[in-house]
């Protein structure tokens, strides 16, 4: 079973691992079956101890984004860049919703191979190979799974990091014309500055230089990619059309499991994650 998802991104094994700290349906399942670990053992001199801090903030990213999913009351879920994120299976659970996975041609089957040996089949959970950044747009527009005149909710957690700023641009066109289409809401933690890199690097310096090394053998900075500012990020996303709502992730802070399972308090942690947003992006 590993073999077949030797393609997989090194910072979405990292997130994988991360994530089986925490209560989150699945998880521990997933990094199992992709054997996450021996990739934390190759960046990592002391395995999880470098990466404590950055276990809760990823349970607090996915949680997060639940909520959110959940305020905004969409039943149709489009996820871009799903990669090994479980939440297509728990959500898909509700009959209710129709949920669509999506990523790059060979991690989308790998992802339908790892749900089919999880869960099965489900007539409400599809997969999708899109790539989020192309022009003409990818993104399912005319799928007979979609129920017309219902609101689409895209989701999309550690994507937009990666991308430069014209690639950026392209999936911001297209996220705006399915929501045209459609209605509805984009909900993403994957908004970040430069200045705000800075101080997660100063936060936790270990976790950085994790996340440097991954970067140089992926060919891609998340600190030269992420906004100069806020003020830049800001008018970025009003000059694609957007309006923005902004949600603390420090407001998840009583449901993260691998506090205790850590060893690490509240306090702790509190700071990393109040400096620290997820957002709501509606048509302007």
């Amino acid at each position: 079973m590993t073999d077949s998802f030797d393609k997989i991104s090194p910072t979405a094994l990292l997130v994988t691992y991360a994530r089986q700290f925490s209560d989150i349906p699945y998880a521990a399942e997933i990094s199992e079956l992709v054997n996450a670990q021996s990739l934390v053992e190759h960046y990592a001199m002391n395995g999880i101890e470098e990466l404590k801090h950055f276990a809760p903030v990823m349970e607090a990213r996915y949680k997060a984004t639940n909520w959110l999913l959940v305020q905004f009351d969409c039943r149709q879920i489009v996820e871009l860049a799903s990669g090994l994120l479980p939440r297509g299976m728990v959500m898909s659970g509700n009959p209710e919703i129709t949920f669509v996975e999506s990523d790059l041609p060979l991690m989308i089957e790998q992802k339908r191979e790892l749900v089919d040996r999880l869960i099965g089949n489900r007539p409400n959970l599809h997969f999708a190979a899109i790539d989020a950044t192309a022009t003409p747009s990818q993104f399912p527009l005319n799928a007979d799974y979609f129920r017309r005149g219902e609101p689409i909710a895209i989701a999309c957690e550690g994507l937009l990091q990666y991308l430069t700023l014209p690639e950026k641009q392209q999936v911001f066109a297209n996220v705006r014309q399915m929501l045209q289409q459609y209605g509805g809401v984009w909900i993403t933690p994957d908004l970040t500055t430069k200045q705000r890199r800075s101080q997660l690097r100063d936060y936790n310096p270990a976790t950085e230089r994790i996340l440097q090394a991954i970067a140089q053998s992926t060919g891609r900075s998340t600190f030269d990619n992420s906004f100069e500012d806020a003020e830049h990020m800001q008018q970025f996303i009003v000059e694609q059309g957007f309006q923005l709502q902004s949600f603390r992730l420090s407001e998840m802070l009583d449901q993260l499991s691998s506090l205790a399972h850590l060893g690490i308090s509240p306090a702790q942690i509190q700071p990393l994650l109040a400096g620290t947003s997820i957002f709501a992006l509606t048509l302007a």
